[in-house]
């Protein structure tokens, strides 16, 4: 399941709306109901792993990145297409 960022678009849209009484003819003041929107385990997981993935994106490892950065400059970086079609399948299925 891909999940992306139109969750806390919805989400947020709720909370707005939820909080704006609307005066409708006949309304009585009783509590209105609200929506509610719950998320799978699986969206949770993935919410959770987003947030830390997020939170973590500035620490770059420096050393790693100029390691990489001199193997593809001298033409030694070399990744076998059939791997990167794999690993490409593997993560998306």
């Amino acid at each position: 399941m891909i999940i992306n960022s139109t969750i806390q678009t919805v989400a947020s849209a709720y909370a707005r709306t939820g909080a704006v009484k609307q005066n409708r003819p006949g309304a009585s003041d009783k509590a209105e109901a609200r929506d509610e929107i719950q998320l799978s385990s699986q969206a949770q997981n993935f919410s959770a792993k987003l947030n830390k993935l997020q939170a973590s994106k500035d620490e770059v490892r420096a050393d790693k990145v100029t390691y990489y950065e001199n193997l593809i400059a001298s033409g030694a970086y070399n990744v076998s297409s059939k791997d990167l079609a794999d690993k490409l399948i593997a993560s998306r299925f």
